[in-house]
């Protein structure tokens, strides 16, 4: 026969990309709580037939308890593989038949069941207790989503394209730091960012890197090569405000002076991605 029980694979948690962070559906764990909980039915000499859809649903939630789940709470996991282990003893795979659904559960199956089912929620109550689960919040206007695994969506779209994979990563890294409230090092990298896209573009215009790390530098050469006055002065901005001051240790960053310098970037990129552009038009390369 059939089990009566059709459940969509539930995928609790995600490694994001390129990263360390897990994206933990936390609504799993309660409705795995209901489904676990569904096994206090187990009782000696009940027949395997009156209860196999409660079999069935704690089969399927705590089939997905593993990957990078498993990595966020491993000792829980370990729990529900055995849990998992002693459900399948008794329970065919879904479509495969049932030899004998009014075989009554023994007393030496139900306790320990009920022995793994404590277990697992031992294990999950003292994992969580001493785990660090950090629920990431928006900053201000700015959707957590977004910062950490769409930077993208905060720069035009044309700009981002411009942009090599170097700028890319530091401002992934801006919107990873800004998300967890790690305001100082954000604007480390969003600066470190701009600072990659003023050196792509000072490549653009003269055919190679720029000899010297030096802001005022970098400001100069782009204006002997003909770069928009507006740029000019929006990255001197940078230099003069933000970036000298929070080269020095005893500056630290705040929330709204994080947001401040990721804004400040983000025009700054608009226009270099800009420069960029026309002159490649003008060389007529395209984009290399």
């Amino acid at each position: 026969m059939q089990l009566p029980y059709v459940l969509p694979c539930w995928v609790p948690a995600r490694r994001l990309k390129d990263s360390e962070m897990i994206e933990l559906d936390v609504y799993y764990f309660y409705w795995l709580s209901i489904c676990v909980g569904l096994l206090d039915r187990v009782k000696p000499g009940v027949p395997l037939g009156a209860i196999l859809q409660e079999l069935g649903y704690a089969r399927i939630g705590i089939e997905a308890f593993k990957d990078d789940v498993a990595t966020a709470f491993p000792r829980t996991a370990t729990q529900a593989q055995e849990l998992l282990r002693l459900i399948n003893q008794v329970l065919p795979p879904v479509g495969s038949p049932i030899a004998d659904l009014g075989r009554p559960f023994s007393k030496y199956e139900a306790d320990q069941i009920h022995a793994f089912c404590t277990s697992l929620a031992a294990a999950f109550k003292d994992e969580s207790q001493r785990g660090y689960v950090l629920k990431v919040e928006d900053q201000r206007c700015l959707s957590a989503y977004s910062l950490v695994e769409k930077i993208e969506n905060c720069f035009h779209a044309d700009a981002w394209k411009v942009i090599e994979a170097d700028a890319k990563r530091e401002f992934e890294e801006c919107g990873k730091c800004l998300s967890v409230e790690r305001y100082t090092a954000s604007g480390f990298h969003a600066l470190r960012g701009v600072e990659c896209v003023i050196r792509q573009y000072i490549k653009e215009l003269t055919g190679e890197l720029p000899r010297k790390r030096d802001w005022g530098f970098y400001i100069e050469t782009l204006k002997k090569n003909g770069a928009d006055d507006k740029l000019s002065g929006v990255l001197d901005n940078i230099r003069t405000l933000e970036r000298n001051t929070l080269m020095h240790p005893e500056d630290w960053l705040d929330i709204d002076e994080a947001i401040a310098i990721f804004t400040i970037s983000q025009t700054a990129i608009t226009r270099l991605a800009s420069g960029v552009t026309k002159t490649r038009a003008a060389k007529g390369t395209g984009h290399s």
